[in-house]
């Protein structure tokens, strides 16, 4: 990092801390939905923070050990768009079932998510501007990369609650006459 190892062990160590307390949220968000679709999607969300805590949890004691960059970033995320789509083909196959009263209680997970996810995204693209290798520069970017995701499957999460029909016309990929997908 620009100004060395300590920087970034201090990055680590700031990302790790928000990254479980978005584990925590969507855990427990998770058990506290009523609605199947909520449910599913805050347990994709914590899994994937669960898993790149683990990744951050590794690179930052490579770190630690002394490594540099290019020894200790092993970090390689999954496709960005794989968690919105599994969101996407969840939420289509349960549209009928969505009850938009219940969810509701949701609506306050989803939006503490979203700032959190949103304050992440921010948090890696101060650290972006500092950056001083390609390495450290490709990970921040699959960082904020990783945080956008998130707060898009959450977006799109709030606007299927608050707004199912609409929802289902302009995501779905249903046509009007519910023969599926457009042409």
């Amino acid at each position: 990092m620009a100004n060395g190892r300590e920087e970034a062990l201090d990055m680590f160590c700031t990302a790790l801390e928000m990254k479980r307390k978005k584990q925590d949220l969507y855990d427990k968000s998770m058990k506290g939905c009523g609605d199947e679709v909520g449910k599913e999607t805050f347990r994709l969300l914590r899994d994937a923070e669960m898993e790149h805590g683990k990744q951050l949890q590794a690179v930052h004691d490579e770190m630690k050990k002394g490594s540099d960059w290019a020894d200790a970033c092993r970090y390689y995320p999954e496709s960005h768009d794989e968690l919105i789509s599994s969101f996407r083909d969840l939420a289509a196959r349960h549209a009928e079932e969505v009850d938009v009263e219940a969810c509701r209680s949701d609506i306050g997970a989803i939006e503490t998510g979203m700032e959190l996810e949103d304050k992440c995204v921010r948090f890696f693209q101060d650290k972006l501007k500092t950056a001083s290798g390609e390495l450290e520069r490709r990970f921040l970017e699959n960082m904020v990369s990783e945080e956008r995701e998130h707060y898009r499957t959450l977006a799109d999460l709030k606007y299927y609650y608050t707004d199912p029909q609409g929802w289902m016309m302009e995501k779905s990929g249903a046509r009007l006459d519910g023969a599926g997908g457009a042409a």
